[in-house]
């Protein structure tokens, strides 16, 4: 977790450091659509919808694996009651035999 947060930090260091070192004004073109824009506010936009992409296209994967942990737990909590109760019955026949 903290690796991939550096990396993140670290590009988005990148990304400023750029955007600062080249403030040029763009005529953008974009089938219909002309706008004009700054270097600086097209790669921090692209940036963005980067980002909001990457994160739709791992959210299914996340989703899945919190509900495979879930699934585990009640797993996990259900074979500790087991083990709980084959104890309790090993200690009652135990203390009779």
């Amino acid at each position: 977790m903290y690796f991939s947060l550096i990396i993140t930090f670290l590009l988005l260091l990148v990304i400023i450091v750029a955007s600062i070192q080249n403030s040029i004004s763009l005529d953008l073109k974009f089938f219909t659509w002309k706008l004009q824009l700054s270097l600086a506010a097209l790669v921090f936009y692209s940036a963005v919808i980067g980002a909001a992409i990457v994160a739709i296209l791992t959210l299914p994967k996340l989703v899945s694996r919190y509900l495979k942990v879930r699934s585990l737990k009640k797993e996990i909590e259900g074979l500790k009651r087991k083990t709980l109760e084959l104890e309790r019955l090993q200690e009652e026949r135990s203390i009779e035999g």
